[in-house]
């Protein structure tokens, strides 16, 4: 997460534990960082902790980091309390940005904390202040998935642009340029597809890349392969979020039965009850039911007319 993280550094434990973060092998990082947990400072531990956020095992970051721990570790105990306690958000995020604003962040940990809990409550601007003007690449990977779901994919692509002249090979570097290009659609889709191909071969498939092949073939209408990865990438995680939302929209677009839909929707409903696929659907239904439930009443009152 420092601001040295562009240098090139392929032996060392923390270059692998932050490249299987990046690609979704969280268990992969956290088993690189363990071993050396005892002597390891905060940049390197952040990695871990981050992981255990990613598979919902945040318990050990709060066990782990205790509330007066005075290492920039302290953030992340703060991401794990928002996560799990949405009605503190606002007063997390003040305690985050008083730190953000007060101290200097040589391992940018307070940053992308703060910038983290931002876009978990959904206030992307807010945490594109908080990266703005950063030349951390973790930072600006952030800002283009900020600008990505603000549909702003032009500046998106300038930021990965910039990325590229600080370190184009860098994973994190490949990976936004696969996130802009699956945003700008079937032309550029290919190029994603190569990325993804190219880490799977690299390190080792994880749901993260698989899915992203898996959004390639089906925007350009190639099922059996789309139909195809995505079962792999259940093999490796069987609830996946990601695999789920696809393997629904696969079912849709290849015409399978009706069953085929709701049963993906009722396992996102069991283990992601509260996530932004489910409670934007919820709230989708209730909405057209409210309509339906209008229309048959202005309905009958036209019948009772005539």
């Amino acid at each position: 997460m420092s601001r040295q993280q562009n240098e090139e550094d392929t032996n060392s434990v923390l270059f692998d534990a932050r490249n299987e973060y990046y690609i979704g092998n969280f268990m992969g990082s956290i088993n690189f960082v363990l071993p050396e947990q005892g002597t390891a400072g905060p940049e390197l531990l952040s990695y871990m902790y981050l992981s255990y956020l990613a598979i919902d095992s945040g318990r050990i970051v709060a066990s782990d980091i205790k509330e007066g721990n005075s290492t920039p570790l302290q953030a992340l105990r703060l991401v794990h309390e928002a996560f799990e306690q949405p009605s503190r958000t606002e007063e997390l995020l003040e305690k985050l940005t008083d730190k953000v604003a007060g101290e200097e962040d040589e391992t940018n940990i307070w940053h992308l904390a703060t910038a983290i809990v931002y876009c978990h409550d959904g206030q992307f601007e807010n945490a594109l202040k908080i990266l703005h003007g950063s030349t951390n690449l973790e930072s600006m990977a952030l800002s283009v998935q900020c600008l990505l779901r603000l549909q702003r994919v032009d500046l998106a692509k300038q930021l990965v642009a910039k990325m590229q002249e600080i370190s184009d090979d860098a994973t994190l570097t490949q990976l936004a340029q696969a996130w802009v290009a699956l945003a700008q659609g079937t032309e550029q889709m290919q190029d994603a597809f190569h990325i993804y191909q190219e880490f799977c071969e690299k390190f080792k498939p994880t749901p993260a890349l698989l899915n992203g092949q898996a959004v390639v073939h089906l925007g350009l209408e190639r099922y059996e392969e789309a139909d195809s990865v995505l079962r792999e990438s259940l093999l490796k995680k069987h609830n996946d979020y990601d695999t789920l939302i696809n393997l629904m929209v696969h079912a849709h677009l290849t015409g399978k039965p009706t069953e085929a839909i709701t049963r993906n929707l009722e396992q996102l409903r069991q283990f992601y009850p509260k996530s932004d696929f489910v409670t934007d659907l919820d709230k989708k239904s209730a909405e057209f039911d409210r309509l339906c439930l209008q229309y048959d009443v202005e309905s009958g009152e036209k019948l009772l007319a005539i």
